[in-house]
């Protein structure tokens, strides 16, 4: 029963030309005219896939259909008020929200300009309403609903900034994974394979917990059945490059991470359709067809193997180029890829950040959060080491976005599916957000805990240096009663040299080497040379 009344909520979503498959596009949906004598008419009749920031007309004309006579109220001095609201006041801006016509404008049939301009991505239903005036300043004699569910879609203005982030992206992603390359240890993969503890607990994380917690925040958090299935299509993704990059930076264990990685990107062939199957009818409509992007998760498998072969033929023949750029290179790289892509991403997404209210906030990290901590609990109750909780923690927790926005842009059209991906957007910068603040707590205790050791350091080497020098001095010029004697043999002794002279005789017992302080500033170097 839930289910029904949930996809009839779909339904009203989707009035407008809202296809889940590319099968009902053709489907098209007419504005509401209310049943009564007074009708609106609208040229277009709908405004669908408008471009941003650029002005559009609605030519509006007002007539009486009605067999009946005008009412009395209605003289040649009546004012017919044509009152506009929007469903959505962050996704278009109206030229004017009320549009006046006189009875001549009725009896002739003159047409009325309403221009809309659209702000952001997104959906809108106009609702207009008839204000009859019985003359200038009046009140209203009458107030009818004349026409309902008026649709405006607006897109994108340009695309460019995405494509040039993509390209980036996946640039900077297919670098970075050679140098991992170059770090990774296949015994180790072996060892995981053979023995796989860490990758059937990510499993069992990534493809049975979170798609079951990201489908109980969409439904008890999320009001909007796209959005709710946005976050639904995140939480049963595979894991991505990015986690590894995070693991790598946290001091995770990256042949782990890296193999599950490999394992979930596998599984999610089978896993997603499956999720999907049994979860999407409570957010769309009975019969729509999800496209699960089996081509692009297999080119998510290439971008990670090829690279990490390329890597590892350079640890095979080139050992000192592997080594510099796993001692080197991985690290700052990965952190400079990371802030990198975070900035860019964050300036590309910019426009649409107006639409994440608290609840897209909230459900995010709720999902975030919940990743984190419970590939950590299982991975810690499973008696795993904490390198490999670091990484099972982070690989359960991130998913590959990229294979989520695809699935979202082939099942539903535009801007539907930018509307679907917020919630998986408000997920990934949580997820970033939180991963950022550790890296600085990891950072901050790495230069503590480097200060503290140097500073052991250099109170050891101390101690070394007057336990030499005391050595030194014990053997090549302890006082005898018949002269100094060094390897046996006697030898003459000058008295120690100081900076300022020579011993005079009344301190001569400074020649005493437990009363010589090595590293005086008085103190002849040649002494402890």
């Amino acid at each position: 029963m839930r289910s029904v009344l949930l996809c009839r909520v779909v339904a009203v979503f989707l009035l407008a030309g809202l296809s889940v498959s590319k099968a009902e596009d053709q489907n098209e949906t007419i504005p509401i005219q209310d049943v009564g004598p007074w009708v609106l008419i609208t040229h277009p009749p709908k405004l669908e896939r408008i471009t941003e920031k650029i002005p559009y007309t609605i030519n509006l004309t007002l007539t009486y259909s009605g067999s009946e006579e005008l009412p009395e109220y209605v003289t040649s001095e009546a004012l017919f008020v044509v009152k506009v609201f929007t469903t959505n006041d962050l996704t278009v801006v109206l030229n004017r929200e009320e549009i006046v016509f006189t009875l001549e404008d009725v009896n002739e049939g003159n047409n009325k300009s309403l221009q809309v301009t659209g702000q952001v991505i997104g959906y809108v239903d106009l609702n207009f309403v008839l204000d009859i005036l019985p003359n200038n300043g009046s009140v209203a004699a009458d107030t009818i609903a004349i026409l309902s569910d008026y649709v405006v879609t607006v897109v994108r203005e340009s695309d460019t900034m995405d494509n040039i982030f993509t390209v980036i992206m996946i640039i900077m992603a297919v670098l970075n994974t050679i140098n991992m390359g170059c770090a990774l240890d296949m015994a180790i993969v072996k060892q995981n394979i053979l023995r796989p503890v860490g990758p059937i607990v990510g499993f069992i994380s990534q493809f049975t917990f979170m798609p079951l917690f990201a489908f109980g925040v969409a439904l008890l958090m999320i009001d909007d059945p796209l959005m709710g299935f946005g976050l639904l299509v995140i939480g049963v993704c595979p894991g991505g490059i990015a986690s590894n990059f995070w693991t790598l930076l946290l001091d995770g264990d990256v042949n782990l991470s890296i193999t599950m990685t490999f394992v979930s990107s596998i599984a999610a062939m089978g896993m997603m359709p499956l999720w999907l199957w049994l979860l999407s009818g409570y957010f769309l409509p009975e019969g729509s067809s999800v496209q699960v992007p089996f081509l692009d998760m297999a080119v998510s498998l290439i971008l990670l193997t090829f690279p990490l072969g390329i890597g590892l033929l350079i640890r095979r023949f080139k050992l000192s180029l592997a080594e510099f750029l796993t001692v080197k290179i991985i690290k700052p790289f990965s952190f400079f890829f990371i802030i990198f892509i975070f900035g860019l991403g964050f300036y590309s997404l910019s426009h649409i950040f107006i639409l994440l209210d608290w609840t897209l906030v909230a459900a995010g990290l709720a999902v975030s959060l919940a990743g984190f901590v419970f590939g950590a609990f299982f991975a810690w109750i499973t008696r795993l080491g904490r390198p490999q909780i670091i990484a099972v923690s982070l690989e359960t927790a991130m998913q590959n976005a990229n294979i989520a926005f695809v699935l979202l842009k082939t099942t539903l059209p535009t801007p539907y599916s930018d509307i679907a991906a917020l919630p998986a957007i408000a997920q990934i910068l949580m997820t970033t957000s939180i991963l950022l603040v550790c890296l600085v707590i990891v950072m901050v205790y790495r230069c503590c805990k480097k200060c503290g050791k140097k500073e052991e350091k250099t109170n050891l080497q101390v101690e070394n240096e007057e336990e030499t020098a005391k050595a030194l001095m014990l053997k090549d010029y302890t006082d005898g009663s018949n002269g100094n004697y060094r390897n046996g043999k006697q030898v003459e002794t000058p008295p120690p040299n100081y900076y300022g002279g020579q011993i005079p005789p009344e301190f001569s017992w400074a020649r005493q080497p437990s009363l010589i302080v090595p590293s005086s500033p008085t103190l002849d170097p040649r002494i402890i040379a």
